[in-house]
């Protein structure tokens, strides 16, 4: 083939490929935008003790929710949810996970089914998949601000084994344990007037076997030293003081506010916990809100 014929084909010139050039920028644009509009910015809200029934959205019309009537209409309204159980500690999990409480050792068949203490060694386990450790995988940053109540601690008060932080959280403003009755002055402790009751009875019975030991010994029935009932009676008061001056202390052990794996307040102002979740939620919002 010749000269001639090989310039049958023209080759395209600079000014041929910027309208091209152009096209490839536009769809690359396209691209990225696509991309971060696949990724939309998700606000969960979960609420304790409130059933389908009470909100103006699904049909109440005794009480007034204008604004979460104006979150459903813009949002996503679900109408085939069942909460996995009625108490705080195995819903959540069931919330966090997408499974049964129980398949995470995070429900049990006696009367208590929360989590009663910070101090518990209980928890979500480390290795369970919480949504918000998949949202994290996927490239977007986490908060939790409010209430966690799925256990802080193993083996120490530090080890933080099932932290918020350890699920996928990026950042945690609020409550490890729950509001408690006891984190309110004044009111009736909910901890200690389940407990007390018990331990007082144990305490009597104990109290009881002392007595009767010192009155065998005293009237020569058993063969007792003089130091085995003091040392017993010892043990009794020092069981009875343990236990009764502990309650005291519930609301500095239980009713705390965390930032991340630091307490910022204990015992926590319940005046003023609810405004300071919803200033920490706004805030972190706004800090992850992605620029324009």
């Amino acid at each position: 083939m010749g000269p001639t014929a090989r310039r049958g084909r023209a080759e395209p010139s600079s000014r041929d490929c910027l309208p091209l050039l152009v096209v490839c920028l536009l769809l690359r644009t396209c691209e990225v935008k696509a991309a971060k509009a696949s990724k939309p910015n998700i606000l969960l809200i979960m609420a304790d003790d409130l059933g389908i029934g009470d909100l103006g959205c699904y049909g109440n019309d005794t009480l007034r929710t204008p604004h979460i009537d104006w979150l459903a209409e813009e949002g996503v309204r679900l109408t085939q949810h069942l909460a996995a159980a009625p108490v705080c500690t195995p819903s959540r999990a069931a919330f966090l996970t997408g499974r049964h409480a129980f398949r995470s050792g995070m429900d049990t068949s006696g009367r208590t089914r929360v989590l009663p203490w910070n101090a518990c060694s209980g928890g979500l386990p480390e290795n369970e998949t919480t949504f918000a450790r998949i949202l994290q995988q996927q490239g977007y940053s986490t908060g939790l601000i409010g209430k966690w109540h799925q256990g802080v601690n193993c083996h120490s008060r530090t080890d933080h084994c099932h932290h918020p932080l350890r699920h996928g959280f990026d950042y945690f403003y609020g409550m490890p344990l729950t509001l408690l009755s006891d984190c309110h002055p004044g009111w009736i402790g909910q901890v200690s007037s389940a407990m007390t009751p018990k331990l007082w009875h144990y305490t009597q019975l104990m109290a009881l076997g002392v007595l009767t030991l010192a009155a065998g010994r005293t009237c020569g029935l058993v063969p007792v030293p003089r130091k085995a009932v003091t040392a017993a009676a010892g043990l009794v008061f020092l069981f009875f003081a343990s236990w009764y001056t502990s309650f005291g202390f519930v609301r500095r052990w239980n009713c705390i506010l965390m930032r991340n794996r630091d307490v910022v307040e204990q015992p926590m102002d319940l005046e003023r916990t609810a405004g300071r979740l919803l200033e920490e939620a706004v805030a972190y919002i706004e800090r992850c809100k992605p620029s324009s």
